[in-house]
């Protein structure tokens, strides 16, 4: 009897560690995706350094030469999604670079980021919105830019007040799409799919969110200018006051 019981609860542990171990794999898993990696800004290498610029209230330049000891961006391993490393932005009350703008910690990534017309991709991450992430009371907070060169985004990720996260932009024919609760506390996995254009007669987008299709293939014009460049973080309105926290981890951007 002995010998059965453990053997019983041999086998007791190895399910679990099985349902465990499923339980982490993040549900993009399942969604397809491009077949060519263009870039990966998933932080494993412990460091901003996939990236090419870092920008807050006390740096902006190249993440070459960004310390981690701010608060308001760091790479750790206390919390991440997937591997060892994801990258935590904090956006306080003031966190306003000197040289003008919204309160931001954010990356931005050009070469390899920009896309032109007609490009498709495929963007794979995971957000966790801090526990006690604020209510947005301003007129914008945004995680995920598709930027231009000058203005605002023509397609982003934005927070809104009701904590719904959407999929946005600047242009006439960029409908504000709602992808679903940013569930505060809780990883969630996205992948963002877009084939990007100047018009409704080439560009569109779809967003899943853990698996599901949660924004459907529709047509928006997601470019104002020759290319758009990537970035991630929080992008808030100046007029906000209270302190938002969230992780980032596991980017990857692939193309047909």
């Amino acid at each position: 009897m002995r010998g059965r019981r453990g053997s019983w609860s041999a086998l007791t542990v190895c399910v679990l560690v099985a349902l465990a171990m499923a339980s982490a794999t993040p549900a993009n898993a399942a969604v397809p995706t491009g077949s060519r990696v263009v870039f990966v800004g998933d932080y494993e290498t412990g460091d901003f350094s996939q990236w090419t610029d870092c920008q807050n209230r006390t740096h902006s330049a190249s993440c070459s030469r960004f310390r981690e000891s701010f608060y308001g961006m760091q790479v750790q391993g206390a919390i991440n999604r997937q591997g060892r490393w994801a990258a935590r932005y904090e956006v306080r009350n003031g966190d306003k670079p000197s040289w003008g703008g919204g309160e931001r910690a954010e990356v931005a990534r050009y070469d390899i980021g920009r896309v032109y017309e007609g490009d498709e991709r495929w963007y794979e991450f995971s957000l966790l919105f801090d526990a006690a992430f604020p209510a947005v009371t301003g007129d914008f907070l945004v995680v995920m830019q598709w930027h231009a060169g000058r203005g605002s985004p023509p397609m982003a990720l934005k927070v809104d007040a009701q904590g719904q996260l959407l999929l946005d932009g600047s242009g006439p024919d960029a409908p504000t799409m709602v992808i679903g609760d940013i569930a505060r506390g809780q990883w969630v996995d996205y992948v963002v799919h877009a084939t990007f254009g100047r018009s409704i007669s080439n560009g569109w987008a779809e967003v899943y969110r853990n698996g599901v299709l949660a924004v459907p293939r529709h047509a928006r014009d997601n470019m104002s200018s020759r290319s758009n460049y990537l970035k991630m973080g929080i992008y808030r309105d100046p007029r906000e006051t209270t302190t938002a926290v969230m992780w980032q981890d596991g980017l990857r951007v692939t193309a047909p």
